[in-house]
């Protein structure tokens, strides 16, 4: 069977191509990122790339129209593992196509495109171990990347809310904007912002265009997951980072756009490939904040944190206990109080932190290399094939 891997401009992803190769496939990756596919002839150019290398299977970490028909032209099975929630580009009509294999992270998100009829599957993430063991305890000799605490990611700042709410009223931002504020630092298992009712018929009243998603979507969903999850997230990291530095030791990974608080240590972004892998393994707690948009999965830090032998210290998840075992290979909180608390905790045991570390680590090795669960897909994938 000859496999075909399909990228992204923004999420690489060169480790699933890797685990394929080390599991014996046959499998090229195509050169153009999947997003610069526009047009019918970008889209006959890939046809054409399948049926002379004489693929019978695509495996990408990206949703696009153009491999969807492409693929379904040729009868070829075309399976995306998201790795984003939700998949924006997933709700295009093509996405029905009985060719299509989605499979989510997000078990919530699987479960709302079951229900439109769609080859929708619920798969957890997983991260390379065979990559992340090969740092060397020694990498860390200059103390370049120890810390007591980091946090490697975004803060939303610039975030499509702030863009748009000027257009709306003061008294709608000042709705939105209090519905954002009760749903902060609460997880508890519910889909948050939560919205009034008549809310958003206001906002299509006041800016259409909030709840106008340029796909098959629901509106309120494209307008609640795009504009109100990503402000929440950035009140939520902003605020948490600065509660966190004022107390401990804490430093940020971010990008040179972000806009971050004083009280901050921050630093460069690091690369996905060796950086942020060195800063999770000599971190002494690596912090998970999780995108709001990720209604009930684990992201994808958790599991890169543990590949490096790294302590989490994350945001209660709903999938997360299906996962790993609370105390004794991750440790979450559901308030600020209880971050706090823990943070304190876990920096005065280190024997205790070191043994929750090397837990998560071999339950990520044993159970959630890129291997596992790609052979889990690829079961689905086989009779169809």
């Amino acid at each position: 069977m000859k496999i075909l891997f399909t990228t992204s401009e923004k999420q690489q992803m060169p480790s699933i191509i890797l685990a394929l190769a080390r599991m014996g496939y046959d499998v090229a990756m195509y050169e153009k990122p999947m997003e610069t596919l526009m047009g019918s002839e970008e889209e006959r150019e890939l046809e054409r790339f399948l049926k002379n290398g004489g693929y019978s299977l695509v495996i990408s970490n990206v949703f696009t129209r153009e491999a969807a028909r492409a693929t379904n032209r040729l009868g070829i099975q075309y399976a995306v593992w998201c790795t984003d929630s939700p998949c924006f580009q997933a709700w295009a009509p093509e996405a029905g196509y009985d060719n299509c294999y989605l499979f989510y992270f997000d078990y919530r998100e699987c479960e709302l495109k079951r229900r439109l009829g769609e080859n929708a599957y619920h798969q957890p993430l997983a991260a390379d171990v065979a990559r992340s063991g090969s740092l060397t305890p020694e990498a860390d000799e200059s103390g370049r990347y120890g810390c007591d605490m980091s946090f490697v990611g975004g803060m939303y700042t610039g975030n499509m809310y702030d863009r748009a709410a000027a257009s709306l009223s003061p008294q709608l931002q000042e709705t939105l904007m209090d519905a954002i504020e009760r749903s902060a630092f609460v997880w508890d298992g519910q889909d948050r912002p939560t919205l009034p009712d008549g809310v958003m018929e206001l906002v299509r009243q006041e800016n259409p265009v909030l709840c106008s998603p340029p796909c098959d979507m629901p509106a309120e969903y494209f307008f609640r997951t795009w504009f109100l999850c990503r402000k929440l997230t950035n009140v939520e990291r902003v605020l948490m980072m600065d509660l966190l530095a004022r107390q401990f030791g804490v430093r940020l990974y971010t990008w040179d756009s972000e806009r971050v608080p004083e009280s901050v240590s921050r630093f460069p972004a690091v690369s996905p490939a060796d950086g942020a892998l060195r800063v999770f393994r000599h971190s002494r707690i690596n912090l998970n904040i999780t995108l709001r948009s990720i209604a009930s999965g684990v992201p994808a830090r958790i599991f890169d944190v543990m590949s490096a032998g790294g302590f989490v210290l994350s945001n209660w998840q709903e999938e997360i206990p299906e996962l790993f075992e609370e105390g004794r290979e991750i440790v979450t909180y559901r308030t600020p109080e209880e971050l706090v608390d823990k943070a304190s905790y876990y920096l005065k045991h280190e024997e205790e932190r070191r043994a929750i570390a090397a837990n998560g680590y071999r339950k990520v090795r044993e159970r959630y290399t890129w291997e596992h669960q790609l052979e889990k897909i690829l079961a689905i994938l086989r009779p169809a094939l």
